[in-house]
């Protein structure tokens, strides 16, 4: 199209220079030749014999002598004689300068011969009387009459493309697809390697492209290097989901249910170490110690410096009379956290309970040193302080605890420990104002 266009353009280029030069060339000719140019004399034109009628002579005066001198001249001043140089005579003729020889005198025409005045010359392109006319001349004389503007207006319009709008086609509607049956879960596919090709039933993952039938030389080089790599589909829950419900169910009670949802979240992740740890306190409110000791080691063997972990396993000890075990936890507890008051006073208890009663009311009283309102502290050195039979000091340290915590009182009226005070009145009577009968 493009090569189509260059053509026409080309062809109305040349035909504007073509026509510009016809009426240039045409306008040289019609115009007339400027006075006293030189040119070239043509050859002599046929004779044309001029008759001039000479004044009939008077009787007074006889025609003069013509000679061949003079006899032009005469010819010349007569009325109606056309002059040689082609333009009307005027009593004063100009005379040519010396220096430039006038040129050639034109024939006479018919009509100048025979004394008719001139008329005017016919324009080119107009016809003769009892004359045809000819298209072609006509056509090229309209197209030397035009201004040469209009003229390449009208060449740049020729070669301009004339683009018709296409003619718009009625809108197609498509017709509404017909309603899809009910959805039926299907069961999951297996996981499938990403360089499987799927089966013919299953649509496939990417449309193609159209006009692109191969991937290039170089992309499948490159993709014929990778590992092939399993897709895993993922689970729709985490680890960490099981394990925020089990902690749910762990705080109302529901322990079973708790143990139910870690041993799922462990199972999912063999080294979530919040997942054994609180498995293992839900065991130990079960009454299972001994999967709840496993729990604890396997959350220590995970992570060793777990204070919380350590003095849990301890009092899982402690409960089971296994107080060697109890105070090795305590001890590696207090060597991580030396202020955790807990622990201490969970050592004291290892102490008083393996027999060791003075060891137990150091114990209280570094606890309670370190934290005076708590209440736990200040009752173990009451019971320690019994045992080893320092009754104003049990008194003193009762009487503490009661007042932080009144609730120690029922455990107080039955406490073995504090044996050696019943009967006392004042003892009887911390109980009687902390509601304990």
């Amino acid at each position: 199209m493009k090569r189509l266009l260059k053509r026409i353009l080309f062809l109305s280029v040349v035909a504007a220079a073509g026509l510009v030069a016809f009426r240039v060339l045409s306008r040289r000719r019609s115009a007339p030749p400027p006075p006293y140019s030189w040119s070239p004399p043509p050859p002599p034109p046929p004779a044309i014999h001029v008759e001039v009628q000479a004044p009939e002579p008077t009787e007074a005066e006889e025609p003069p002598a013509q000679s061949p001198a003079n006899a032009p001249a005469q010819a010349a001043d007569a009325p109606g004689v056309v002059p040689m140089d082609g333009s009307p005579r005027s009593d004063a003729v100009p005379q040519p300068p010396a220096a430039e020889p006038p040129g050639p005198a034109p024939a006479l025409s018919p009509a100048a011969a025979s004394g008719e005045p001139p008329q005017a010359p016919q324009a080119l392109g107009e016809e003769e009387p009892g004359q045809q006319p000819d298209f072609v001349t006509s056509y090229f004389d309209k197209l030397a009459e035009t201004p040469d503007e209009e003229l390449f207006e009208r060449l740049a319009g020729m070669a301009e493309p004339v683009l018709e709008p296409a003619p718009e086609s009625p809108p197609v509607y498509a017709e509404p697809p017909p309603p899809e049956p009910p959805h039926t879960p299907e069961p999951a596919p297996e996981p499938m390697s990403s360089w499987e090709v799927p089966t013919a039933d299953a649509p496939p993952a990417v449309a193609p492209v159209q006009g692109l039938s191969q991937l290039p030389a170089s992309l499948e080089e490159a993709l014929t290097e990778l590992a092939p790599v399993p897709i895993v589909r993922p689970p729709r829950r985490t680890a960490e989901s099981f394990l925020d419900e089990g902690n749910v169910y762990f705080n109302v009670g529901q322990y079973q249910l708790a143990i139910e949802r870690y041993s799922t979240a462990v199972e999912m992740d063999g080294e979530l170490v919040a997942a054994f740890y609180n498995r293992a306190n839900a065991r130990t409110r079960a009454g299972e110690f001994d999967g709840a000791l496993s729990d604890y080691d396997r959350a220590l063997q995970l992570q060793p410096f777990d204070a919380d972990a350590l003095n849990n396993r301890g009092m899982l000890h402690l409960y089971r009379a296994n107080y060697p075990e109890a105070l090795r936890d305590f001890n590696a507890a207090l060597v991580i956290d030396p202020a955790d008051t807990t622990v201490i006073v969970n050592r004291g208890l290892a102490h008083l309970h393996s027999g060791e009663a003075a060891n137990a009311r150091q114990d209280f009283r570094e606890a309670a040193a370190v934290d005076p309102e708590d209440a736990a502290a200040h009752y173990g050195a009451s019971q320690a302080s019994a045992v080893l039979g320092d009754i104003e000091d049990a008194i003193r340290s009762v009487a503490r605890a009661l007042e932080l915590n009144p609730g120690y009182a029922r455990e107080a009226a039955g406490d073995p420990n504090l044996a050696s005070l019943q009967g006392n009145p004042a003892f009887l009577k911390l109980l009687r104002d902390s509601g304990g009968h």
